[in-house]
């Protein structure tokens, strides 16, 4: 009897593993049908679900916008409609004409659809008036008791009386410290400006000290000129001298005046002719006086400045002194806070319990679903605003998550409100555009044939009732009549989910949908190839997946088959050359295709003959892979159908190659994959957008005029794997008949 093992670790680990591997699939595939684009949504499914964004890659829809641009360009007989005959683009403005009307027409209808919904909806609300209230009164009832029930207990009135009156004095005390400090500061500052003031007097007494040794240096210069022959052992300037040279030892700037002092003071005692010797006094006496002069503002501007420098520093100690204790303070002031928050809790409470008791009273007098949904739409914030307050103060607990609760559940009556405001407004904007395109697609459609007869003579002009409809879709449509409607829209969406009343969804779900496709008939689209693309990359990546598989089922057999010189290292050196990375050669492959498109067109840049050249370098993989398989295959059945009369190629064709239609079939599966989503090169070489490969395409999605349409670029990459899949699914039976093929039995 065979023992069954129940392994719950390895159920556990898939039942984990699962949901991971399969969320980007869900993620992809339901962004790819929200109408929301709420990509990064909390929601992974929602109830506003539209297959229009496969329909825009698909099948893309003339709406309004389109057909005003088509009809600009028929009319004027723009390219490619200069090549069409007169009745076939006669045809094709009638036909343009008839869908504006019948899109216009659309409008209308879906607009009275969606406006009954609306009424319906109201009047189905007026009626639960009483219900609605009933419930309000009740949510707000079994709050109040809750908060009530689970209320925190105060503690004792005079301990909270004695922390708040210490909270008080140490305010109080801090805010005097704080006016101390700022009085010193600015006490400082001024002082900070006497000094910066004096500082500069002091260099310009300096600068001025230093201009007086040019007339020093220039009098030493002039005792050089004279022979120096006796020595006056005492002369009346040594006392100047000496002074001199005293004073200004004191200061470190005038060193170089300093020695041109003493080496005065030791020439001028050696002269020849005392009436030269009086001259030379008499000059530095001048000289001296005017040192002497500047020193005194100098000692006395340096004397303030240092007075200065010291009450800097005792502003700073006492700037210091009053911070420590202000920091000192404010520690006392939150450890009293911290022993008072648990008590002012209570009271924040109670007044919350206060206002509920308040807003219970205001219900009851209210009359009417109008005045009930203005009463109950501010509630969700003011709930909201206590949290929050609440949250900062005292952290989340059971209280506030409650609260939080009641107000998820008054949401809808903010969302119904601004629903309400902004349909009014939708109504009122939306007939007047309607009645405004009706009027300009008639006068476009009694007019439009004299302006293409001009268009036929060589005098092209523009139609101004289509320039006029295109500003009214571009401008009054998006700012007045769009952006209501994509609230109203959304606020349907969310009151679905939220409106406690199952049977308002049938009305929300035409409201929505209705609009919606209003919006997708009046909106702007950008325009866009994806089946383009996807053609373009089937194309590219079937033709260079063909004859990469027929070059190296072709380049392997000589591999694997035959003996020369080189075999064994050749395949090994391509494999080798192989290794390197694509970023390293695809400046050499540009300018190669670059010189390539002078001499052949169709193998140049910006071409997807060029592209599927670049593609077909990837073969000494597969060729050793191919090889690889054939080794598995035994000569001897090649051998017995040479003997036969078999030649060697009828040998490959005929034996090798149906027995090796498995790894032929892999290598096409793979080389097919690798190329359809290939990036670097393609997005090197093709400029022209219509010439792009899927996987551009699908960056155009993500990083260009779609980037945040996450619905276009979720429901493209979805499509773009059914090439792929229909690929596989459609060789799989070879790779199993392959095989297979050759078994025999025994």
């Amino acid at each position: 009897m065979v023992e069954r093992k129940t392994y719950f670790l390895t159920h556990i680990i898939l039942w984990i593993l699962i949901p991971l591997i399969l969320f980007p699939v869900v993620w992809v595939v339901s962004t790819s049908i929200r109408r929301d684009e709420a990509a990064f949504s909390t929601k992974i499914f929602s109830s506003r679900i539209s297959l229009q964004n496969y329909k825009d890659l698909l099948a893309p829809e003339k709406n309004m916008p389109a057909l005003v641009q088509e009809l600009q360009n028929l009319i004027m007989l723009t390219p490619p409609y200069d090549t069409w005959d007169r009745g076939r683009v006669e045809r094709e403005i009638e036909k343009d004409i008839s869908n504006l009307k019948s899109y216009i027409d659309e409008t209308k209808s879906r607009y009275d659809k969606a406006e009954k919904g609306y009424r319906d909806l109201n009047n189905y609300l007026a009626l639960k008036t009483n219900e609605i209230k009933n419930n309000i009164y009740l949510q707000l009832e079994a709050l109040k008791k809750y908060l009530e029930e689970n209320l925190p207990k105060k503690g004792e009135e005079s301990n909270l009386s004695i922390k708040l009156s210490e909270l008080k004095i140490l305010k109080e005390r801090i805010n005097n410290l704080n006016y101390k400090i700022s009085q010193n500061r600015e006490e400082y500052n001024k002082v900070l400006v006497k000094i910066d003031a004096l500082q500069r007097e002091i260099l310009e007494i300096n600068n001025k000290i230093n201009a007086l040794n040019n007339e020093i240096t220039f009098l030493n210069n002039k005792l050089d000129q004279y022979s120096l022959v006796s020595y006056k052992k005492a002369s009346s300037l040594d006392r100047v001298f000496s002074s001199l040279i005293d004073r200004l030892s004191k200061y470190l700037d005038f060193d170089l005046l300093l020695q041109n002092i003493r080496s005065l003071s030791r020439k001028i005692k050696y002269f020849t002719s005392d009436s030269k010797y009086l001259y030379f006094q008499a000059s530095f006496l001048k000289v001296s006086e005017n040192l002497n002069n500047l020193i005194d503002q100098l000692d006395a501007k340096v004397s303030e400045l240092n007075a200065y420098n010291r009450k800097v520093a005792i502003l700073n100690q006492e700037n210091e002194f009053l911070e420590m204790q202000k920091e000192l303070l404010q520690n006392q002031e939150e450890n009293i806070k911290e022993e008072v928050r648990p008590l002012t809790k209570v009271d924040q409470l109670k007044e919350f319990i206060s206002s509920l008791d308040a807003k219970l009273d205001k219900l009851q007098t209210v009359d009417g679903l109008d005045a009930l949904i203005n009463e109950v739409s501010v509630w969700e914030g003011e709930f909201r605003d206590f949290v929050t307050s609440y949250i900062i103060e005292y952290g989340r607990d059971n209280l506030s998550s409650r609260i939080e609760n009641t107000a998820d559940k008054f949401k809808w009556f903010n969302d119904y409100k601004t629903l309400k405001d902004r349909f009014e407004n939708l109504s009122s904007y939306l007939t007047k555009n309607l009645q405004k395109a009706n009027e300009l697609t008639s006068i476009i459609e009694s007019r439009w044939r004299s302006f293409f007869e001009k268009s036929l003579q060589g005098d092209k002009t523009y139609l101004p009732e289509l320039d006029s409809l295109y500003n009214l879709i571009k401008t009054d449509f998006v700012n007045f009549v769009s952006a209501n409607m994509n609230i109203v829209s959304k606020k349907a969406g969310d009151l679905m989910d939220n409106v406690p009343f199952k049977e308002t969804k049938r009305w929300l779900n035409v409201i929505d949908s209705e609009l919606f496709r209003i919006d997708q008939i009046w909106k702007q689209k950008t325009k866009h190839y994806f089946l383009k693309w996807v053609r373009n990359s089937i194309v590219v990546s079937g033709i260079a997946a063909i004859i990469t598989t027929l070059i190296c089922s072709l380049a392997a057999y000589p591999f694997s088959r035959m003996r020369f010189w080189g075999r064994r290292y050749g395949i090994l050196t391509l494999l080798l050359i192989q290794m390197f990375p694509s970023a390293v050669y695809m400046i050499a492959i540009y300018s190669l295709l670059n010189i390539l498109g002078r001499f052949i067109p169709f193998l140049g840049l910006d071409t997807l003959s060029g592209l599927t050249f670049v593609y077909l370098g990837n073969i000494a993989y597969n060729m050793y892979l191919i090889k690889g398989y054939y080794d598995t295959i035994p000569d001897s059945l090649e051998e017995s159908a040479m003997i036969d009369g078999a030649t060697r190629f009828q040998t490959f064709y005929k034996i090798v190659l149906p027995l090796a239609r498995p790894i032929l079939t892999v290598v096409v599966i793979l080389t097919f994959m690798s190329i359809f989503n290939e990036f670097i090169f393609a997005r090197i070489i093709l400029q022209d957008a219509q010439k792009y490969t899927y996987a551009i395409g699908l960056w155009t999605f993500s990083s260009g005029p779609y980037q945040t349409e996450w619905g276009l670029f979720t429901a493209a990459a979805l499509l773009g794997m059914l090439p792929m899949t229909i690929l596989f699914l459609s060789l799989q039976k070879y790779i199993v008949s392959g095989l297979t093929k050759g078994a025999v039995k025994g």
